[in-house]
């Protein structure tokens, strides 16, 4: 089971987005404000250096640095410091599967684009030197960077040598790449050569065979290396005849535009350097190292091994150990080789180094970033206390979603685009279009290296590759999970078999044509039942690299493509959400929260993240669209016919199309202001918005093709709808229809919000979300927070209810809800950290419209009530409207209300005419007996 205790746990933890806008030292003046909030740990985006302006920090740089760009090191002592001082700590996200490789910045990558496998740091990343696609008989490593074919960027005077601050370096744009020590030897042999240096030719002689040199001794090359630069800089740098005639070299290699052979010199030196510079398409199918899914400029690292998690853990560990960093969230934990030895390791890390004063005693709250899918678990012995909670927005969204309208929103869908989408046949489509367009190297890779391992079987050697690189690409699309956690010299647990033994038995019913028994014995290479002794060892390591690209895969496929292309209801198209399954019994959600309680009950809970596909509060007025099935389906028909004449002729077809113009009506619904004010502001949100929906989905236009009419015509249709003045009729008719369901949409985010804070596991705020947010996705949902209108709600959040509903659209109402249970949280730790979990009991005529839970623990009793499906209640639901209905509980104490301290009787039977009658929703709680 994973871990349930630690040395600290938070009660709620506050996401926040750092940047060179938004920095350490901009965090730390807001610390009043979030401890007033009920916040008791800050929760970081990637702190350690990443690549010049990075947004997010993903694309590490150095590991061993506080990026500068957020204020460095000091900064952020003092912020730790400070937190410390309020009793708060800070969860910090930690990137340990890929580093940002786009320029200079990268000194590890830097030292194997220069010394190539012979580089102390080549074992540092996931690099195959020799694979299938390898051209030529050096190893060198893909840079697919250039913005068009190789030749035509060299013949164009694109590429070139320069010198700059004392160094010899291949420029492209603003990109620069190393020479390798080879190549400044023969350099140094050509100062050596010219008669105005005749009288250091000996110095330069000598330089050029201390280049030679380093080459021959990978112990030794890299600190030799740099020394022997660091002396060809100085002896330019001290003589004026050695500059002019570098200088004059470099003219005469870098060609004439105009005289293709005057390059030809330059192509060789080129050539002669451990990587292969190449057109950015190329990378698609022939790169040869590992990325984070597919993005040429984030490479994999081999964590795996001792010393890249030693070097890559320095700085995390001394933090760690200080206490500063008191908790950690692992990005991608599924591009790991085997992310449970990568965790005991990190738990070991965290306890401080051997013979010296460790961190206090315990384990560190650590929690993966990892997708489960439907009725799958954490793998049950990783030292983790859970995920980072995109699982409970799957179950929230099956709670509030109208089950019952799933069948007629396909209708409806499939009437207005014109063709029906049967959701599973797309997901597998979008798995072989990824497969084939962006990870068709690393299939052929696996499959030669299976190929390769066969030969070994004579009962297996005369498979053809064909056979094996079918299976593995059709297994891979077949796969329902995001990845299986098979370990070298371990059996395959029984869930894994189960899943990989199902999809190896789709791929074969998807391809009656093929023989099974490539597939088969795939299922038997996975599962571990094919296993010879002497081929052991190579098949497990196989096993293992065949694991961490099937979560790449699934997330292209699903997140990043699928769910832009299936329109019927965007809502559920989010992470680790199930855009095919229509709302859930409710009895899942209790039963989903029973697990949490047993099982991971530290977990994080969330409603909102930096990658959500949309905000809570957007989600939230679209789940209530479920509820008027028969309104929206009025609407859309009418503003098809009102937009029809917006629309441009692209080729054959109009733009946007029927399923893009879907979409957006969705997409308006969620997003509109309240305040009805439609600035340019918001125009152009929209335009980036659709325009990444459109290049994602891949069907009219995409980023690596992407298609400038038709993204202009999408311009022209929003422009065209949301268009100022009265003869407008869709604006009109929009900002109506966006008004009542945002009104639906109020009830079910104060919904969310009390969930989120009761049920079993940390909530986790997203920044800004505490009062209303309706972003997009990425970048929409990285705009700056006006952290200066939220603390005027903090200061103005304390009055009756009735009259914060009254002016619910000012988003006090959400903040009013949020801190009061984020302050009771903190408050009774102890007890949300190990109470148990159990539905209530509902009856009367909407009981199906009321969520009820109890948590008991030590004597002390939580007993929660929101409404669901409240559109047939009225807005909000209060008082009278719910007739009979009444709440279960156990007859004894009275009970005091959380959000309001009005006191309630301790009745065994509670009328939501009277628990609800001021606010939607209810917290009520009663101490332990003294």
């Amino acid at each position: 089971m994973p871990l349930r205790d630690a040395r600290r746990i938070p009660t709620a933890t506050y996401r926040v987005q750092l940047h060179a806008g938004f920095t350490l030292a901009d965090l730390e003046k807001l610390i009043p404000y979030l401890e007033d909030l009920g916040i008791s740990d800050c929760y970081l985006s990637p702190v350690m250096r990443s690549s010049p302006g990075s947004t997010h920090g993903y694309d590490v740089t150095d590991y061993r640095k506080i990026d500068p760009d957020l204020g460095g090191g000091e900064a952020f002592h003092r912020l730790t410091e400070e937190l410390a001082r309020r009793g708060m700590g800070v969860v910090m996200d930690f990137v340990p599967n890929h580093m940002g490789v786009n320029g200079p910045f990268n000194a590890w990558w830097n030292d194997v684009l220069e010394a190539g496998p012979r580089s102390p740091h080549a074992k540092f990343f996931d690099i195959e030197w020799r694979g299938p696609h390898a051209r030529g008989t050096r190893p060198r490593v893909l840079v697919p960077v250039l913005d068009d074919h190789y030749g035509r960027v060299l013949e164009r005077g694109g590429l070139a040598v320069k010198w700059a601050a004392g160094a010899l370096r291949l420029g492209f744009g603003d990109l620069e790449f190393p020479l390798n020590a080879a190549t400044l030897g023969r350099v140094a042999l050509e100062l050596a050569a010219e008669p105005r240096l005749q009288a250091e030719a000996e110095a330069w002689q000598a330089l050029a065979n201390a280049f030679f040199a380093t080459t021959e001794n990978t112990t030794t090359g890299g600190p030799a290396l740099k020394e022997v630069k660091q002396q060809f800089g100085e002896r330019v740098a001290a003589s004026a005849a050695a500059q002019d005639a570098l200088h004059a070299w470099i003219a005469r290699v870098n060609g004439k535009v105009g005289e293709p052979q005057s390059f030809d010199a330059l192509n060789e030196l080129i050539e002669a350097q451990h990587y292969r510079l190449a057109r950015w398409k190329t990378g698609a199918h022939e790169i040869n190292y590992r990325r984070f899914f597919a993005i040429d400029s984030l490479a994999g690292l081999r964590m795996e091994r001792a010393e890249v998690f030693h070097e890559s853990h320095l700085l995390l560990g001394h933090l760690l150990a200080e206490g500063r960093i008191t908790g950690v969230r692992i990005d991608h934990v599924d591009g790991l080789r085997d992310p449970q030895e990568y965790l005991e390791r990190l738990q070991a890390l965290a306890h401080g180094p051997a013979g010296k004063a460790a961190a206090p005693a315990g384990e560190t709250y650590v929690v993966v970033e990892k997708i489960l899918g439907e009725g799958e678990q954490l793998p049950p012995r990783w030292a983790a206390h859970g995920t980072t909670g995109y699982e409970f927005i799957t179950q929230i969204a099956g709670a509030l979603v109208n089950a019952e309208a799933g069948e007629r929103f396909t209708q409806w869908h499939d009437e207005f685009v014109g063709t029906h989408t049967d959701y599973a046949q797309l997901i597998y489509e979008k798995k072989r279009f990824v497969l084939e367009e962006m990870f068709a190297n690393s299939v052929s890779s696996l499959a030669h290296r299976l190929t390769d391992i066969l030969a070994e079987d004579r009962h297996w050697r005369d498979l053809a590759y064909r056979e094996v690189a079918v299976a593995v690409r059709e297994t891979m699309a077949a796969m329902d999970v995001y990845r299986t956690y098979r370990r070298r010299g371990e059996a395959c647990s029984a869930s894994d078999a189960e899943r990989i033994t199902a999809a190896c038995a789709r791929a074969i019913a998807r391809n009656p044509r093929l023989d099974a028994e490539a597939f088969e014995l795939l299922r038997d290479v996975l599962t571990g039942a094919y296993a010879p002794a002497e081929m052991r060892d190579a098949l497990d390591g196989w096993v293992l690299s065949f694991q961490q690209y099937t979560g790449a895969v699934m997330a292209k496929a699903v997140e990043d493509t699928a769910f832009y292309v299936y329109t019927r209801f965007i809502a559920l198209n989010e992470v680790g959400g199930d855009a095919g399954r229509f709302g859930a019994p409710l009895a899942e959600f209790h039963a989903a929260n029973v697990a949490r309680a047993h099982e991971v009950p530290q977990s994080m809970v969330a409603t909102s993240t930096h990658d959500t596909k949309m905000s809570e509060d957007v989600r939230g007025r679209l789940y209530a669209l479920s509820e008027i099935g028969d309104e929206w389906v009025n609407w859309v028909r009418d503003w098809r016919a009102m937009n029809a004449r917006h629309k441009t002729r692209v080729g054959d077809r109009d733009a946007p199309d029927a399923n893009e113009e879907y979409r957006l009506y969705q997409v308006l619904l969620g997003a509109w202001p309240l305040d009805g004010r439609v600035d340019e502001a918001f125009r152009q949100r929209l335009r980036e918005h659709e325009r990444k929906a459109v290049n994602e989905a891949q069907i009219n236009t995409t980023w690596r093709a992407p298609n400038e009419a038709w993204l202009a015509a999408g311009d022209r249709f929003i422009d065209a709808l949301l268009a100022d003045g009265e003869a407008n009729a869709f604006r009109t008719s929009m900002a109506e229809r966006a008004q009542r369901l945002a009104h639906l949409g109020m009830v079910n985010s104060l919904t969310q919000v009390v969930l989120k804070c009761t049920v079993p596991g940390v909530p986790d705020l997203y920044q800004g979300n505490e009062a209303w947010d309706f972003s997009l996705v990425d970048p929409d949902n990285r705009r700056p927070v006006d952290f200066g209108a939220l603390a005027e709600k903090a200061r103005t959040a304390a009055e009756a209810p009735r009259a914060l509903l009254a002016a619910w659209r000012d988003g006090r109402v959400k903040f009013a809800v949020t801190r009061a249970l984020l302050r009771f949280r903190r408050g009774h730790a102890n007890f949300f950290q190990h109470s148990d979990y159990a539905p209530a009991a509902v009856q009367g005529r909407f009981a199906e419209h009321v969520i009820a839970f109890r948590r008991e623990h030590g004597g002390g009793e939580l007993l929660v009530v929101v409404p669901r499906l409240a559109a047939k209640l009225g807005c909000p639901p209060l008082g009278l409207v719910w007739e009979d209905t009444a709440v279960t509980a156990k007859a004894g104490r009275g009970w005091g209300e959380v959000l309001t301290g009005r006191a309630v009787e301790g009745r065994e039977n509670l009328p939501l005419a009277e628990l609800l009658a001021e606010w939607p929703v209810a917290v009520l709680w009663r101490e332990a007996r003294a």
